[in-house]
């Protein structure tokens, strides 16, 4: 009887921390079910991704769909979207139960939107954006309404247009434009009734790092962060708990990323996790439920198509003390001082800097110290962003300037 016991006991043991043990490591599952691809789009209806479009291996936009069961880690075939319509770059979103794509290009740039209805398989055209086609959008979706920015048209190779469309009514209404330059292939997602924009590409090809806050009842943008030293296109953005997650990309010197970082909007705290352990990648398909992130098809560095899938349970375990107990930023309003004290087991070299409300950095220096103190006689009035980087992470606190 104590042998029984002891068996169970053990066997309980080793699922448990096993479960623990191997939570951040990344795992390869079945294949993408068709194609190699880039470009893609992804929604999710319950616990079920739905991915489709894309640029094919053999240069060709593609039309098909296939759902995802994040519960059983099986793909299936679904409706594809009416002949004709195929496309690469264009964006998606779900509400209610109901998934939707708009834009993107093949045989034209498309300013139209689809809706899916998983319980009878079938596409539905719904009402077309009341401007010009455009693909490389971005969306967030709140209480109800679907904010897509930005993208490239025909005349245009990247554009700062913020358009709702109203889930529920089918309707359109254009709003403020993103009012920090036009973006292309930038990456967005929807966190506790915020949206959040990050990277993207702009008119004279420059590569942004920032990242974006936007308050859809004041219809107003705010930069909130900038990212470690790298600007995007191609990259993957969603929530997770809290946190954002970041994945993957290309950056202006033409290398793709297999990368992965946290960065949670309220402490402003950015921390790199585990990377794919795999070719360097851009355009995947990437999408989440409460406990398992995936990261589906792209393109690596060598310009060939992927039909991957990879998946990582439990992705923002690792435990770390909070800000509050790492860094202290104080007096805050500031006059004359700004003191930073910085947790004093910490052995690296640490880079500081301050940045203004542009995102320009106007002071940068190195120290070993973990007290540091910084004279405000020549900054002006305003809010200052405070960037610390140290043990492979980067640390954000703001401070207030009043003379």
């Amino acid at each position: 009887m104590m042998t029984k016991f002891l068996y169970q006991f053990l066997l309980f043991y080793f699922l448990f921390f096993s479960e623990k043990l191997f939570s951040q490591v990344w795992q390869q599952i079945t294949n993408f079910p068709a194609t190699e691809r880039d470009d893609g789009t992804v929604f999710i209806i319950g616990d079920t991704a739905y991915c489709g479009t894309g640029f094919k291996t053999g240069w060709t936009a593609s039309n098909d769909f296939y759902s995802f069961n994040m519960s059983t880690d099986a793909w299936n075939s679904i409706a594809a979207i009416p002949s004709g319509n195929e496309r690469q770059y264009a964006t998606s979103f779900s509400y209610n139960n109901m998934g939707y794509i708009f834009g993107g290009n093949g045989s034209a740039y498309f300013n139209d939107v689809w809706q899916y209805n998983s319980t009878t398989n079938n596409w539905q055209s719904k009402t077309p954006l009341p401007a010009s086609g455009r693909m490389g959008s971005c969306n967030f979706v709140i209480n109800g309404i679907a904010y897509i920015i930005g993208g490239r048209t025909a005349s245009t190779i990247s554009i700062n247009e913020v358009w709702a469309y109203d889930i529920v009514n089918d309707s359109w209404q254009q709003k403020n434009n993103f009012p920090f330059g036009a973006r292309w292939r930038s990456s967005a997602t929807a966190l506790n009734n915020k949206g959040y924009l990050v990277f993207g590409k702009d008119q004279n090809n420059h590569f942004h790092n920032e990242l974006y806050e936007y308050d859809a009842t004041l219809d107003f943008w705010t930069q909130i962060s900038v990212a470690q030293n790298f600007g995007r296109v191609y990259s993957a953005i969603i929530p997770y708990g809290n946190d954002l997650i970041l994945l993957t990309g290309l950056d202006s010197l033409n290398n793709s990323h297999n990368d992965m970082w946290r960065i949670n909007p309220g402490t402003l705290i950015w921390q790199q996790l585990p990377s794919i352990p795999s070719a360097g990648r851009r355009g995947g398909m990437c999408f989440n439920n409460t406990t398992t992130l995936y990261y589906t098809t792209g393109i690596d560095q060598a310009n060939n198509r992927l039909k991957e899938t990879w998946k990582i349970f439990n992705p923002t375990s690792i435990e770390e003390k909070s800000r509050s107990e790492k860094i202290m930023v104080y007096p805050n309003p500031a006059n004359q001082l700004i003191n930073i004290t910085i947790d004093n087991t910490f052995k690296s070299i640490i880079q500081i800097e301050i940045i203004d409300t542009t995102g320009r950095i106007i002071k940068k220096e190195n120290t070993a110290n973990s007290s540091y103190q910084i004279n405000l006689e020549s900054f002006l009035n305003g809010c200052y962003t405070i960037r610390m980087h140290f043990e492979n992470k980067m640390y954000h606190s703001k401070f207030i300037v009043i003379h």
